[in-house]
């Protein structure tokens, strides 16, 4: 009897394992340098484990949580930033998921002066459940190859056509789960469709989009708090994201406002708050209803349009906002590079609204240089933004408006499907159109700049080399006035010298003024175990051969004072410590090393940044 009763339990637990079937995820949302939010569905009630290390199939930690449910919501916190781990789904006693194919990337600090490719797919109106979805999601896939995707932009109208749990599953999920969803977090903005085109939800706000996803209200992500899942912004390296609400309305005082009722809205108020104190160089703002547009959609003609472009579009070229993504109009537009425009189309001259007569291809050919953005404050031939209308994830078009092209677009495409890719580094952001065209799969691409177009000047001693680097990225693009071709020259001079370095379109040059100080009149000593590396310094300098104890650093400039100090404790022998000079001005310095009472050496050195 009881052996029957085991075999009973065992059979149970077995036809229990396999009942627990994965209906939908795993997904991503939320993600910040220290973790990440992971959702699945299963079709009956168990708990929630995840599991995840840094190599596949080796766990390092796990959450787990007993609580019964089909809406499998995990938090995963505690790790580390900008770093990769996979993760395995599942219950206590199963696995449900988790392979080479399931993994993700925490975000990396946030910082200004962030050096890495961060790479994002913006795309809306995807959930048409067409040939046209797969093929736009395929060829992204494709252009991406082993590349990771930092962030998913998803631009609004993801749930055909009422914005209903089952209208995400058969639109969205079915679509990208098994590819996009397993490793890309998203980063959802509403659309009218999520609302079901019903002006009551729009007030209510009761739809299926708040239970699928975890969105930051409290600034979890980075910006600042929005106290609503309808709006946030987020930070990923040097970029400032922000994804708002077109078509919802928010209720203030007995009265609803939406994006467009700028001096009621409190979406607006918070959008001003938050980028007035964003402090990264880059910011791309996102949301469904394109200012601009002559697809499927009229800019003209549709009131919530209009409004957004005369009430809105101000307010973002006032806080230099770099990039605009919309949806709504199911084709691909790309502006100009645009300000000051707020009426209708006719209104739209070329001469006063565009501001840079640039193609921004940066693809070599005539008129194509990339679009600069130099100064803060911006300057007039700075200040203007690209608006990108990507609506082209997977519905048939059919012709279009009779003033298609919209005059402030530089391209336009109706005829195929496609999402855009973009990717930021450094100072330069891109962007790349991958369509659904296999006989030219990159139909539109634009480049955007910053601080480039530089003038150095830079003190050396007399022979000393240096390295001088051209401000722009792009492989075999240089032409420096000695006739090199590459990124960085070294050079070493005993007179002073004038140098440039251009691209190949002309669109671009540095100049370097190089002047070669006198000889500081002090004595120069050391001991012969401390060596200072690099000099010339451009950012950090590392003293090594130290002992232990307490050190002190200065640095004496040409006229006698003092332009930096520092102090520091190593508590072991033969070591080595490094400091910061980037805020110290380029020029010739002594160095001077102290140790308690005791002077350890002084030497000179050179800054150049």
């Amino acid at each position: 009897m009881k052996q029957t009763l085991a075999i009973l339990f065992l059979l149970s637990i077995q036809l229990t394992a396999f009942a627990q079937l994965l209906t939908r995820g795993p997904y991503m949302t939320m993600a910040t340098q220290y973790g990440v939010t992971m959702t699945w569905r299963t079709n009956m009630a168990c708990n929630s484990k995840v599991m995840y290390g840094q190599t596949v199939g080796s766990f390092m930690g796990g959450v787990v949580n007993n609580n019964l449910t089909t809406e499998h919501v995990m938090k995963l916190t505690g790790l580390l930033p900008d770093t990769k781990y996979y993760y395995n789904i599942g219950t206590s006693n199963i696995s449900l998921q988790g392979d080479t194919d399931n993994y993700f990337r925490t975000l990396p600090l946030t910082s200004a002066t962030y050096d890495k490719a961060i790479r994002i797919l913006a795309v809306g109106d995807v959930a048409k459940a067409t040939i046209y979805e797969e093929q736009m999601r395929d060829a992204f896939l494709h252009y991406i190859d082993t590349n990771y995707v930092d962030g998913y932009l998803m631009l609004g109208d993801n749930a055909y056509p009422n914005g209903q749990d089952s209208d995400f599953q058969q639109g969205f999920f079915n679509y990208f789960e098994q590819s996009i969803t397993k490793h890309t977090v998203l980063w959802p903005a509403l659309g009218n469709h999520e609302y079901a085109n019903d002006s009551s939800l729009r007030q209510t706000h009761s739809i299926s989009y708040f239970d699928i996803f975890s969105l930051p209200m409290q600034g979890e992500c980075g910006g600042v708090a929005s106290n609503t899942e309808m709006y946030y912004s987020l930070n990923i390296g040097n970029v400032h994201f922000v994804n708002l609400d077109s078509y919802g309305l928010e209720e203030v005082g007995g009265n609803y406002y939406g994006i467009a009722d700028t001096e009621g809205s409190p979406q607006i108020h918070w959008l001003e708050q938050d980028l007035k104190a964003n402090t990264l160089p880059w910011v791309i703002v996102s949301f469904h209803h394109a200012p601009y547009c002559m697809g499927t959609h009229n800019s003209d003609t549709e009131s919530d349009l209009a409004a957004i472009r005369e009430h809105v579009n101000p307010i973002l070229e006032r806080y230099n906002v770099d990039l605009v993504l919309n949806g709504h109009d199911h084709t691909y537009q790309r502006s100009d590079f645009i300000h000051h425009h707020y009426g209708m189309e006719t209104t739209f001259d070329s001469s006063i609204h565009i501001v840079q007569n640039t193609s921004a291809l940066n693809d070599g050919t005539a008129l194509s240089c990339p679009i600069i953005k130099n100064s803060i404050p911006p300057l007039p031939s700075d200040s203007g933004l690209l608006y990108v209308v990507i609506g082209s994830g997977s519905d048939y078009v059919p012709a279009p408006q009779t003033s298609w092209p919209h005059e402030a677009m530089y391209y336009s495409n109706y005829n195929d499907h496609g999402s855009l890719l973009l990717t930021i580094k450094e100072n330069k952001l891109s962007g790349e159109w991958i369509s659904t065209d296999t006989n030219q799969v990159v139909k539109d691409r634009f480049t955007i700049y910053k601080n480039v177009n530089r003038k150095n000047q830079l003190d050396i001693l007399s022979g000393q080399p240096i390295t001088l680097t051209a401000s722009w990225d792009k492989e075999n693009d240089y032409v420096w006035s000695t006739g090199d071709t590459s990124r960085q020259l070294i050079i070493s001079t005993t007179t002073p010298i004038n140098l440039a370095v251009s691209d190949k379109n002309g669109c671009l040059t540095d100049s370097f003024f190089i002047n070669v100080a006198a000889p500081l009149l002090m004595e120069e000593n050391t001991m012969d175990k401390i060596q200072l590396s690099p000099n010339p310094v451009q950012d950090q300098l590392t003293i090594s051969g130290l002992d232990s104890g307490s050190f002190m650093v200065k640095l004496i400039a040409a006229d006698a004072s003092t332009a930096f100090q520092t102090s520091f404790v190593l508590d072991h022998n033969n070591a080595s410590h490094s400091i910061s000079l980037h805020k110290v001005p380029n020029g010739q310095y002594v160095l001077e090393l102290t140790k308690g009472l005791q002077h350890i050496c002084t030497k000179r050195i050179v800054i150049a940044h």
